[in-house]
Order: C-alpha cells, then structure tokens, then sequence
C-alpha cells in the first residue's frame, strides 16, 4: 500500500457538503476520502441534501481511482443527494475526468457545472439549499 497522494477538506454547512480538492490523486487518497466523506455525510441519511465541489486546486486522479468514484456516486445517491455541483475553470481534460465518471442528471438528481464557486453556492440557494456559512469559500 503506498501513502495518500492527494489532499481534500469536507466541511457540512446545513445540509450541504461542502468539499475542496488539490492536488493528484492516487488509490489510497480516493479510499481515504470516501470514508471521510460518509462519515460527515451520514448525519444527513434520510433527507434531501446537495453537494458543492470545488475541483480549481485538483489535478487529476489515477485510473484505479474511477472504480471508487462509481461506488462512492452509488452511495450519495442512495443516501439522499439530490443536486450536485462542481467548480473549476474551464479545462477539457479536467472537464472529461470528472464528468466521464459521475452520474448523469436525472429526474431525481441534478448536477451543474460552475466556473465560480458563488455562483454555484447563488443555484443551490435557487434549490432550497441554502449554505450559511460565510466562510466557506476559504475551505
């Protein structure tokens, strides 16, 4: 087993998670996190809740990462996420790494894309889910 490469911050404001990425991910990281994730995440089992991402900082994942990704999409929506959004500046190979592994939208799940984390904080108000917490964009 090699050591995490790879950095995240989880913060739940309300019934959101809030989450910052950076750096290249390798398979330990993506373990890690994912245990990190529903153990913040499970509070909010059983009601509506959305995600906000920010991927600005992130660089990219290892292929043996995607198999966890899917497990991990599997288990949010099941759990109770409803609206998800990503922010990053627009990149197309970060833009088909992400969006190549996640779920699509469907009649129960939404997922946007942002350039602006204020403006993906500004669409989830839109949705009912509102983040209170003024700092979250130094997460």
């Amino acid at each position: 087993m090699f050591e995490i490469h790879g950095d995240w911050k989880i913060e739940v404001c309300g019934n959101v998670i809030v989450q910052r990425f950076s750096d290249g991910w390798n398979e330990e990281a993506i373990i890690a996190y994912i245990e990190d994730f529903q153990a913040k995440a499970t509070p909010l089992i059983g009601k509506e809740w959305a995600i906000l991402s920010i991927f600005e900082d992130w660089e990219l994942g290892v292929p043996e990462i995607a198999k966890h990704v899917e497990e991990h999409c599997t288990w949010f929506l099941a759990n109770g996420c409803i609206k998800d959004c990503h922010v990053y500046t627009t990149n197309g190979t970060k833009e088909m790494h992400l969006e190549r592994l996640l779920p699509p939208t469907d009649e129960y799940y939404e997922r946007q894309i942002f350039t602006h984390a204020e403006m993906a904080v500004a669409w989830l108000a839109s949705c009912g889910f509102v983040i209170e917490n003024s700092n979250i964009m130094m997460l």
